[in-house]
């Protein structure tokens, strides 16, 4: 049994393949920019730091 060399094979460019890529992406980004804030999962209600009058954040609850 004789091994017989095959010349090495050109890669096959598919240019559908990748403008198909290309426009799912758009669409996908596109549909992300749009999408409504709340259609995501449920995001826990974060109360506000407690200020004082001038907007200065407390950093500890000792004083109240």
């Amino acid at each position: 049994m004789e091994h017989v060399s095959t010349p090495p094979r050109a890669p096959v460019m598919r240019p559908g393949i990748l403008i198909a890529l290309v426009v799912a992406g758009i669409i996908g980004f596109a549909l992300g920019q749009h999408w409504p804030a709340g259609a995501s999962t449920p995001q826990p209600h974060v109360q506000s730091p407690i200020e004082d009058w001038h907007g200065n954040v407390r950093r500890s609850n000792w004083s109240r």
